[in-house]
């Protein structure tokens, strides 16, 4: 309790400093920022970033270091210092090379004999690691184009992870996940009312965390099935890559920023159908949004060590995303 009470008053105190002296501030026009009227702090990341590091210390100090770096590489986007997107992408993956191959990290099996046979070169699982992590940080950096969502999301993803009994599995206690489910929600509610922002710092730090979580719980397992942590991780993922196709596709550069992914054209369907104010739409997206992927994960879960299974609820989630997704930008587009 004592140090739940140190934490709010030392969050509380920061983000007043920051928002008071306008620091870390971002207005509107910039990802989810775009939906606020004045100027919120990206506080969110750092009130994140610093408990993360103490609580998940057990991961040793690669794992730190790593964190650490992609926290700051965060950061500097943010201030506006690094906004090449093609750069971030070079740095990102520089220090994740760096920390899969100081760590030896593989995911393996996937139980695709293709992939599976390929990847006895040790080289092409290893890329094929930090494909992923890279695929999950700038998927989730999308998500959290909206208030609570990437937080909302991650919440989940642990709540189910306790709910099976494998959290432990990462080789940290369940009472540290405790707290950290805690301050997540915490500043979750916090983001809904626009008191500060994740930003780039939070999103980047965020998603390496959970998606290093998921890999030392599948490691550690010989019973959940590799698709059930892709399921775990297939919104913020396949957000990425949609969004790399779509873009590619109509002779865009890939990494440009834009406003077409489906929680944006969700978010313009609410407010302009049910006429409610920004924050109102933003967050009742979110939640709706999170509130699908509650009901797939509990269905996944109720099968985590069936690999056919998962594979047919992520094709049902695929299918979803883009009916909805051409369904909404129809409307958008028609100006509904």
């Amino acid at each position: 309790m004592t140090l739940v009470i140190f934490y709010l008053i030392f969050a509380f105190s920061l983000n007043y400093i920051f928002t008071k002296y306008q620091i870390l501030s971002s207005h509107s026009g910039s990802n989810h920022q775009r939906f606020a009227n004045d100027a919120v702090t990206l506080s969110g990341g750092i009130l994140l970033f610093l408990p993360s590091l103490i609580i998940f210390f057990k991961f040793g100090m690669i794992f730190t270091i790593c964190l650490s770096l992609l926290f700051f590489l965060g950061l500097l986007s943010d201030i506006n210092y690094l906004f090449r997107p093609k750069l971030r992408l070079l740095y990102q993956f520089i220090i994740l090379a760096s920390f899969v191959l100081n760590l030896k990290l593989q995911v393996f099996p996937t139980r695709i004999d293709f992939i599976d046979n390929n990847f006895h070169n040790t080289f092409l699982s290893y890329f094929f690691t930090i494909f992923c992590l890279l695929v999950l940080i700038n998927g989730s950096n999308f998500i959290d184009g909206l208030n609570g969502l990437l937080l909302g999301y991650t919440i989940i993803q642990f709540f189910f992870l306790i709910k099976l009994e494998i959290i432990s599995l990462s080789g940290i206690d369940l009472t540290f996940y405790y707290y950290f489910i805690f301050i997540l929600i915490f500043i979750l509610i916090l983001n809904f009312f626009n008191f500060l922002f994740l930003g780039d710092n939070g999103s980047y730090a965020l998603s390496f965390l959970i998606g290093y979580n998921l890999i030392a719980i599948y490691n550690n397992s010989t019973y959940v099935s590799p698709y059930f942590i892709i399921l775990l991780l297939w919104y913020p993922c396949f957000e990425n890559l949609f969004s790399i196709i779509r873009k590619t596709v109509s002779k865009n550069d890939p990494l440009d920023a834009d406003n077409k992914h489906l929680h944006h054209y969700l978010y313009v369907f609410i407010k302009k159908k049910l006429k409610v104010s920004n924050l109102f739409a933003n967050n009742f997206t979110s939640i709706l949004i999170n509130l699908f992927n509650f009901v797939i994960f509990y269905l996944g879960s109720n099968y985590y060590n069936l690999t056919y299974v998962q594979l047919w609820i992520i094709i049902f989630c695929i299918t979803i995303y883009f009916f909805t997704y051409y369904i909404l930008k129809e409307l958008t587009d028609k100006n509904i």
